[in-house]
């Protein structure tokens, strides 16, 4: 019996902690830790993973800023001109042995092929008596076109979709600037005008045909013509200046030359004018500061020489109406292509990237060149190294 009593009062010791004065304290940190707990949840992991998705930006109290992740470095756009290798990039204009021409003339690229004048040599000079297309995309094959000359040889001829032009030349100067119709299938040639003197060379763009010629003992004329309308404007006359031997340029609806910069104060320098043909007719001047010869535009960038030509002549070149930019001296002639000037010194052809204000040579070091045009973003030369036939070459720029 005294056991089982003291078991009794064992059994109420244990369970008087619910009876004394600490156990609302305990219930009540049960609860708020129980309740904080919860909020901790929800705070630190609830609201972190749900806000996100409903567009709200949100960070935890107390803890600490992320770090902010490093911008990746840009990776550099690669220059084309890096990987060019003008040895690789260059072809030679070959005809089959179905011809036997030796002599070619006035190469002009459009779309991939190649419009180009071939001859022999007729009473010991080198006569151009045949206009070929010539596609090097297709196995390098040749069409002879059906065009018969009324003179002695082809000079200067032009195409795009809807035309060719040609000067159909005679030897000691003069001849017919000559269109052809490639709309018409079978079109026979068509004569615009009569060139009485000189051989100058005609400029293609559009609808539009431009040619400077000598009209008289001191004059010379700007001619553009309208091919549609076969109707031939004169757009500028030159009395007795050196601009009258300046040749015009016509690209995207811009035509182009040189004349006396009239507030020049009797300053050798020139103006480069310009109008746009499908436009209004307002003649807009640019004053460069420097002489201008055989200027070319393309509506963003102009090229120049300084000279007609000589030893010292330097080439420039401006951005809009921007300042004259001098790429090298002792340049004998140049082109002006998509971002680029391609020009020949000292028998060799360089190509002058605008964006990199930096010239490549392209041809090789023993290799003699003599410049023959840029179209549809090549270059195009003769290797003169040997005279003993016509070689032909053009290089695409990247």
């Amino acid at each position: 019996m005294k056991q089982r009593r003291n078991r009794r009062k064992t059994r109420r010791r244990r369970g008087s902690f619910r009876a004394s004065n600490w156990f609302p304290f305990a219930m009540l940190f049960l609860s708020v830790a129980g309740i904080l707990g919860v909020a901790a949840l929800v705070v630190f992991v609830g609201l972190p993973k749900v806000l996100p998705y409903l567009g709200v930006e949100y960070r935890a109290p107390f803890l600490p800023a992320p770090t902010p992740s490093p911008t990746p470095a840009p990776t550099p756009t690669p220059n084309p001109m890096d990987s060019f290798n003008p040895m690789d990039a260059q072809s030679e204009v070959i005809f089959d042995g179905s011809t036997s021409y030796t002599w070619f003339g006035d190469p002009y690229f459009y779309k991939g092929t190649l419009l180009i004048s071939a001859g022999k040599v007729v009473d010991t000079k080198a006569t151009m008596t045949s206009l070929y297309f010539y596609y090097p995309d297709k196995g390098r094959t040749a069409e002879e076109l059906p065009y018969q000359l009324k003179n002695k040889h082809f000079m200067y001829a032009r195409f795009n979709d809807d035309w060719i032009v040609y000067l159909d030349a005679k030897l000691d100067g003069g001849g017919f600037v000559t269109v052809v119709d490639r709309s018409e299938p079978g079109a026979a040639p068509i004569i615009i005008k009569e060139v009485f003197a000189g051989q100058p060379e005609l400029m293609l763009d559009g609808n539009y045909l431009a040619w400077t010629e000598r009209t008289g003992s001191k004059m010379d004329k700007l001619f553009v013509c309208d091919l549609k309308s076969r109707e031939t404007t004169t757009v500028q006359m030159f009395n007795n200046n050196v601009y009258g031997q300046s040749k015009p340029s016509l690209r995207n609806g811009v035509l182009i030359w040189a004349d006396p910069d009239e507030a020049a104060a009797g300053a050798t320098t020139s103006a480069i004018c310009s109008v746009a043909l499908n436009g209004s007719p307002t003649v807009k001047t640019y004053r460069p500061g420097t002489f201008v010869h055989d200027p070319q535009g393309d509506g963003t960038y102009t090229a120049w020489l300084d000279g007609c030509h000589g030893p010292d002549t330097r080439l420039y070149y401006c951005k809009g109406n921007g300042s004259a930019v001098e790429v090298d001296s002792g340049v004998v002639d140049f082109g002006l292509g998509g971002g680029f000037v391609a020009y020949s010194k000292e028998s060799a052809i360089y190509v002058y990237k605008f964006g990199e204000r930096k010239a490549y040579r392209i041809t090789p070091e023993k290799e003699l060149a003599q410049f023959l045009g840029v179209s549809d973003g090549k270059v195009l030369w003769m290797d003169v190294t040997t005279r003993e036939r016509d070689i032909v070459k053009f290089a695409p720029i990247p």
